[in-house]
């Protein structure tokens, strides 16, 4: 089968080429990006894979020669350091001047300064992965987008490359010995919801205020190791605080995302929206059927069933095993004996929009 060649290229920039000028012009002070460009253009290097270029460069060429780009978009991660974006500025204007890629996004991130450790983890990485969300998300497509990730902080593209494999993305690595880009695809791996869904008390109080004493959760985290995973220690005035890291953020945002709702709502009354076949409700289930019935993304509901001898640990919503035909999404209730399940029959749409409504669903109709 032919790989499909991609049109969109995230790329993290390190500051190599500003260094590999360095290097050849040590003299030279208040360097800047005609210096660098000029230097370039008199040594008249015909070879992309020449080491007096950056691994950028040595990188892009060697992705469009196995035809894994097609030289539509290049989006570059920048930092704010001078070099960084100096760097960047350089990039740049050599990958539009040699016609290597027709459009060049340039996304600087703040705060990503090795200098300042405390700022680069609670601001630069949360930034980061921000940034890294929104091109995926403006791209619409993980099949047309991968990232390479040959500069940079290690930090960074360690943090990037981990974001690939959540976000179904190729990566291409490069080692500092080779000039030949390493594939890295994606495993078939899903965020775990249920631990969201299970510890959204937890997820919703760092939300709501960001950083909160360690003491105040101390007994969750004993309980619960795990959470410790999703979050930064800090120390202030003598006070130990908790906050999210950058993957406990990015992990909150996913789970609670929807910014893929449908465009379109349903055409029934609340009162017409129960199907035929429903079991009778209890006077416990009553107000979160009427609940969900004023939805506007429900078209039809169905209590399926009641079970008084089950036990689950919370109520939840999910996509029934067949919601790519018919747009369920399906509820467990956690009665206060037993178990109830509702089908609900959703305006529905893609697996984006689907993924939208499940947490449309529980984020408003479960505490």
């Amino acid at each position: 089968m032919e790989e499909l060649i991609m049109d969109n290229i995230i790329m993290t920039v390190g500051t190599s080429l500003v260094e590999n000028y360095i290097a050849n012009n040590p003299k030279k002070e208040n360097i800047t990006k005609e210096d660098i460009l000029g230097y370039y253009e008199k040594e008249n290097i015909e070879d992309f894979r020449d080491r007096r270029y950056g691994a950028e460069i040595i990188a892009l060429e060697n992705l469009m020669e196995k035809k894994i780009f097609s030289g539509k978009r290049i989006f570059l991660v920048i930092h704010d350091t001078v070099n960084g974006k100096l760097a960047g500025d350089v990039l740049e204007e050599f990958i539009l001047k040699k016609n290597i890629a027709k459009v060049v996004e340039k996304r600087i991130i703040h705060s990503l300064n090795k200098r300042d450790h405390k700022e680069f983890k609670t601001i630069g990485l949360k930034g980061l992965t921000e940034e890294i969300s929104n091109i995926v998300n403006k791209i619409g497509n993980n099949l047309n987008v991968c990232v390479c990730t040959v500069g940079g902080y290690k930090a960074e593209i360690f943090l990037v490359g981990l974001m690939a494999q959540i976000l179904h993305l190729k990566s291409y690595f490069m080692f500092d010995e080779f000039d030949e880009v390493t594939e890295i695809s994606p495993l078939p791996m899903k965020i775990d919801y249920d631990f969201y869904l299970e510890n959204k008390e937890f997820f919703k109080l760092l939300d709501r205020k960001e950083k909160v004493k360690e003491s105040e959760i101390k007994e969750i985290l004993d309980k619960n190791p795990r959470l410790k995973n999703f979050i930064e220690f800090d120390e202030e005035n003598g006070e130990s605080y908790v906050e999210f890291s950058a993957m406990g953020e990015f992990y909150m945002k996913r789970m609670t995302s929807t910014s893929n709702l449908p465009l379109s709502t349903s055409k029934y009354s609340p009162s017409d929206k129960e199907m035929e076949g429903s079991i009778k409700v209890t006077d416990e289930l009553e107000n979160i059927v009427n609940s969900l019935k004023c939805s506007p993304y429900v078209e039809k509901l169905k209590v399926v069933y009641y079970n008084p001898d089950r036990n689950i640990a919370f109520s939840k919503f999910s996509l029934a095993q067949n919601y790519h035909e018919q747009m369920i999404v399906s509820l467990e209730y956690k009665c206060r004996k037993g178990v109830a399940g509702i089908d609900l029959y959703t305006v529905g749409g893609t697996e984006k929009v689907m993924k939208s409504l499940l947490a449309y669903f529980n984020e408003n109709f479960l505490d």
